[in-house]
């Protein structure tokens, strides 16, 4: 498939969902439910396709730093979730599960702008001895 072929393909694609929304826009303003399902299934359709070209894509294009950098993430996943406390309130209504990763996810966060500030720190001080 050449580049004009695959850019006529996006492009029916792009309209076909345009005529869609529309359609289902009038429907919704018509008061038909139809046109709420059809639109959230028309959603989930793009969605789902879209993040399985961004990922088929991303996979085609994988290097050694990339995947450096996933291992990285998911070292510093596990180790967010070893640390993370599953404690729970009855008031809260979340599994215990549910809440070490909550825990896992705060702590995730915290390692990373731990990690973002240390590398800005390094990097200004770096550039001032230059």
């Amino acid at each position: 498939m050449n580049h004009q072929s695959s850019l006529l393909i996006g492009r029916i694609a792009q309209y076909a969902l345009a005529l869609l929304g529309i359609l289902f826009f009038i429907l919704i303003y018509f008061d038909k439910a139809i046109g709420i399902d059809g639109g959230l299934w028309v959603t989930y359709i793009a969605f789902v396709l879209s993040a399985g070209m961004a990922l088929i894509f991303a996979v085609i294009g994988l290097n050694k730093k990339m995947l450096i950098g996933i291992g990285a993430f998911v070292v510093l996943l596990g180790i967010s979730y070893a640390m993370a406390d599953g404690s729970v309130r009855p008031e809260w209504g979340i599994t215990e599960t549910t809440s070490k990763w909550i825990g896992a996810g705060i702590g995730l966060l915290a390692i990373s702008m731990i990690g973002a500030i240390g590398a800005i720190v390094v990097g200004e001080v770096s550039r001032m001895f230059k």
